[in-house]
């Protein structure tokens, strides 16, 4: 006769209460990258439209704007990642893998990560080449 076990209750609650954790911090990430697009596509439109008008000081501000957006954005993508990293790693040691794995391949979901990490410095890229370009005319 084969009894099938059960896992206990306490570890699907355990289970239960990283996930929503892991969705929490997932769901900052994809919120914070929003804001950032969003926001880095309205100032760029901004600064286009000033940019043709000629030197002022939006021209100037816009790059340092949107670098401070860049960089504060860029540090909120990167505080989520690192709360669901710590999220895997209690979730590893608790040995609830063996229960229902919390998140694909880790080369999977490195690769999955790479827009969000970038993202930010490519924006800020932009807008510092913007500010060295309108301070050399």
């Amino acid at each position: 006769m084969h009894t099938h076990r059960t896992p206990d209750v306490a570890l699907w609650d355990h289970y239960r209460a990283l996930r929503e954790q892991w969705t929490h911090e997932d769901n900052l990430v994809n919120q914070r990258m929003g804001w950032l697009i969003w926001s880095e596509g309205l100032m760029f439109t901004a600064y286009g439209a000033q940019a043709r008008d000629g030197l002022n000081w939006l021209v100037l501000g816009f790059p340092v704007f949107g670098i401070l957006v860049a960089f504060l954005a860029g540090v909120g993508v990167y505080t989520a990642m690192a709360a669901t990293d710590a999220i895997k790693q209690q979730f590893d040691e608790a040995g609830l893998n063996d229960l229902c794995p919390l998140a694909p391949a880790s080369h999977i979901a490195h690769r999955g990560r790479w827009a969000a990490k970038s993202l930010p410095f490519v924006f800020g890229a932009l807008w510092l080449l913007a500010l060295l370009s309108n301070l050399r005319h």
